[in-house]
């Protein structure tokens, strides 16, 4: 017979093999998996001031839809947005920098606002946040803007929140020394943006 000091060690020893078991059936879960900070509490991972990329995107707004091929470059107040196939208006071209932007068509017409926000809806009919979208395609919050952000298991943003916009993020890879997506999505009731970036530079 197994003395009472015996078993009492093998109980001990079976009862840790279960405990160890039990933990073990779950992966353990990065501190910042899903955690949400509010942007103003939020250090925001480095971005570039000065880049471009090439890559696709496509627009839903209710049950319309459009696709284009999208080429921008950004410095820090200056920027050029380069549209083909441009979301059924043919090509466009977005010249901007702190005084205003212009926007060229494929016939050569030109017109003018004081927003990139304001020139696009004027002449394709659809609301847009371009220039939010300079801040969100890095990753970035709109610095004017409060919001929270949602953090992936790196501790990146994941869904970022602002001025009733969800902004997603995947696909991230290494640019530099810094690390952009490869996907960032924008929805807004009904609207829904995509952008799929084939070719992040630093400029």
């Amino acid at each position: 017979m197994i003395g009472l000091a015996r078993w009492r060690w093998l109980a001990m020893a079976g009862l840790v093999l279960v405990l160890l078991a039990g933990c073990a059936v779950r992966a353990p879960q990065p501190v910042d998996a899903g955690r949400v900070v509010m942007v103003e509490d939020w250090d925001a991972p480095p971005a570039p001031d000065a880049w471009s990329f090439s890559g696709r995107t496509s627009l839903r707004l209710g049950d319309q839809g459009a696709t284009a091929t999208v080429s921008w470059a950004q410095d820090e107040t200056a920027y050029r947005i380069d549209l083909r196939g441009a979301l059924g208006v043919g090509s466009l071209r977005i010249v901007g920098d702190e005084p205003g932007v212009q926007l060229t068509t494929a016939d050569g017409k030109r017109y003018e606002a004081g927003s990139p926000r304001e020139l696009v809806r004027a002449i394709t009919g659809y609301d847009l946040p371009v220039g939010f979208l300079r801040h969100w395609v890095t990753a970035s919050p709109v610095p004017w803007l409060d919001g929270r952000v949602t953090l992936d298991e790196a501790g990146r943003p994941r869904l970022l929140q602002q001025d009733g916009w969800d902004v997603t993020f995947d696909g991230y890879r290494p640019v530099g020394g810094y690390r952009l997506p490869g996907r960032v999505g924008v929805t807004h009731e009904d609207m829904a943006i995509r952008l799929v970036i084939g070719d992040w530079r630093l400029r």
